[in-house]
């Protein structure tokens, strides 16, 4: 044992804690990460997008790279892209791409030749405000006869900004209280030519061109009822349709749940969506479906009750009729072959998270994001039976993680499982880390965080309770009127296995979560002074003033069965802030201060119950950042001061 003093107190630490490495963290925040491959209508090349994160500017720059599957070989074509995940378009001959820029508060088209030419198309337009970007609702896509874009952008504001503000919309974190957004068509060989093609009132993205460009299929919510876009399916979303020549909407595809993530096969004019069985849960278990381009001809292609497929990325055309769709599978997720008529097919893709699937139309080669929880992501190109052509290699980290998944009974026989994140050497703790939702789930992904985290020493623990998406319906409802019930008791029984197994009796334990993993966070405190200390991330603390606060009230009344008029009791029962009176575990509270999702006052409150009741606490905000922490030196200082608190705090 050593003796340290941090922040002003003596501490006893075991030897084994390495000194927080800030230059490591940051060579791992700094790594690269390629995205989103997109085919050539005409074959034979595709281009994606690399992002390069810098902690010292506090910046994301993104270059586009080609792949040549002639020769195999790529070469970086677009440096120095503002932001992540650009936009990226081909127009129809394949002998151009275009991108998105949004730097210096103005929106432009870059049109890339082959050839090496470059164009840039001013997209500001005095009729609307800023393109709209959030993947969720983005559209930017050329038409077939390449002198049309559609794509979508957020109402011009208003001259006056509105003073007092009468009854504000709370549409969305990441979005806030914004004007509408509209899909709009501009004329490419006309300057300044956009014009809406969807109603005002509602927002409207995720637009599809049909039937030669004379006719646009899009996702809106028009129920009357609306709450934050971002990561919340619990909405009636349906697919709607605009006939170009007359400017009229109507209605093309709704159910039971939403319907999403559009896309077609155009020589055909057949659309392929997701559905979900109802309307409730923020994320649900996923149908694909297909129909005409007039909304005839409807059939399901996959069970709800079988695979659930992901709305995260959208069904992509195979030549041979088929679909490739992602799907939630335990900690996987997978690539499915589907068919009219026949079961869903597996891919074979050697690495277990494949994401993001774009299908060359002459070949039927696959394009996708692949990674493991400690292989870093890399695009991957597949045969049509998932054999692997090639991978790019733009990372440049060497882990020393092992990872592990394992399953355990709970007492009422519910089988959950979890992941555990190792180093190769000797642990100095253990990280009990549940995810956010509820109705997320841990993934076999590469996260940086993790990577940070292990590398200091750390076991993590990342259980899959019930509530997880990934395990069919039951499962997924399975925590509905019982939050800080049974997923909570989950989380502490994964835990124990690890530690009984592992025989790490003696190592301290700790435990941090983001949002509903920073809900059971502060729930732990208050009914356990087992951890050493806690770090909670934007956690719900208190459901009551959330309710009030949130941009989904949905969520309550759904996960609650009411609202905190006629479900007092039970959300009284299962806020955290009601227990702090018994914490004794210091607890780091870490909050994003434009949270709309969760805003910053259920920070505020905890924080505050724990000072009153002599907890040794702190907090943090984090400006400028909305529910997900997203600008590379926040992600950076997120993982450094956790450790920092984790280490302080071991005795």
């Amino acid at each position: 044992m050593f003796r340290l003093r941090a922040h002003g107190v003596s501490l006893n630490l075991p030897m084994s804690f390495p000194i927080i490495d800030r230059a490591a963290i940051t060579s791992i925040f700094e790594s690269s990460v390629p995205t989103r491959p997109s085919w050539s209508p005409q074959g034979r090349c595709l281009v994606y997008s690399v992002a390069r994160p810098d902690i010292a500017t506090n910046h994301i720059v993104s270059d586009i790279w080609l792949l040549d599957t002639e020769y195999w070989a790529t070469e970086r074509i677009i440096s120095g892209i503002s932001g992540s995940d650009p936009a990226i378009t081909w127009a129809p001959d394949g002998t151009r791409f275009a991108y998105l820029e949004t730097a210096d508060e103005k929106d432009r088209m870059v049109v890339v030749g082959l050839n090496g030419s470059t164009e840039e198309i001013d997209l500001s337009d005095n009729s609307h405000g800023r393109i709209a970007t959030h993947p969720f609702f983005r559209t930017f896509t050329w038409a077939t006869t390449n002198d049309l874009l559609l794509y979508t952008a957020y109402n011009a504001p208003p001259a006056a900004k509105n003073d007092p503000v009468v009854d504000p919309r709370n549409d969305g974190d990441s979005l806030g209280e914004v004007e509408r957004i509209r899909l709009w068509i501009r004329d490419l060989k006309a300057p300044r030519s956009a014009s809406p093609i969807s109603s005002d009132g509602y927002h409207s993205g995720t637009g599809i061109w049909l039937e030669n460009n004379r006719a646009v299929a899009f996702v809106s919510n028009r129920s009357g009822t609306e709450e934050g876009l971002v990561s919340n399916l619990a909405q009636a979303f349906a697919l709607w349709r605009v006939d170009l020549g007359t400017n009229s909407e109507r209605l093309l595809a709704d159910g039971l749940g939403p319907v999403v993530s559009p896309t077609n096969r155009s020589e055909e004019d057949q659309i392929a969506f997701i559905t979900a069985p109802s309307i409730g849960p923020h994320a649900d278990v996923m149908a694909l479906e297909t129909m005409a381009s007039d909304g005839s001809s409807r059939r399901a292609l996959t069970s709800t009750t079988h695979h659930a497929v992901s709305p995260e990325s959208a069904p992509a055309p195979v030549p041979d009729d088929s679909w490739i769709v992602v799907s939630a599978e335990g900690t996987q997720s997978i690539l499915l072959r589907v068919r009219a008529g026949t079961a869903p097919l597996k891919i074979n893709h050697a690495l277990p998270h494949a994401t993001l699937p774009s299908v060359d139309s002459i070949s039927g080669a696959i394009a996708c994001v692949t990674q493991s929880a400690t292989v870093p992501p890399e695009i991957e190109v597949l045969d049509a039976n998932g054999g692997s052509f090639w991978r790019s290699q733009h990372q440049e980290i060497s882990t020393g993680a092992v990872a592990r998944t394992w399953s355990i009974a709970s007492a009422d026989n519910t089988n959950i499982q979890s992941m555990a994140l190792t180093s190769d050497r000797k642990p100095s703790g253990i990280i009990l880390w549940p995810h956010g939702g509820p109705h997320s789930r841990t993934t076999e992904e590469y996260r940086p965080d993790i990577e940070a985290v292990v590398s200091h020493g750390f076991d993590v623990i990342q259980p899959n309770f019930r509530g997880s998406a990934g395990y069919g319906r039951e499962f997924l409802l399975a925590d509905r009127l019982d939050l800080a019930g049974g997923d909570y008791q989950d989380c502490l029984n994964a835990l124990d296995d690890w530690i009984t197994t592992t025989g790490q009796e003696a190592l301290p334990t700790f435990m941090t979560g983001r949002s509903y993993g920073g809900y059971l966070t502060a729930w732990a405190i208050g009914h356990t002074n087992r951890f050493s200390a806690a770090v909670a991330v934007n956690a719900v603390t208190n459901i009551e003033s959330f309710y009030a606060l949130t941009d989904i009230p949905g969520w309550v009344k759904w996960e609650f069965g009411g609202t905190p008029l006629t479900q007092r009791r039970l959300i009284h029962e299962r806020s955290p802030v009601r227990y702090i009176k018994k914490a004794t575990t210091p607890t780091l509270v870490i909050h994003s201060a434009e949270d709309r999702r969760v805003p910053i006052a259920q920070g505020l409150e905890l924080h505050a119950a724990l000072r009153d009741s002599d907890v040794v606490t702190s907090f943090v905000r984090y400006p400028r950042e909305y529910h997900q922490i997203v600008e590379p030196a926040h992600r950076m200082d997120l993982v450094a001061r956790t450790l920092d608190w984790f280490v302080t705090h071991a005795s």
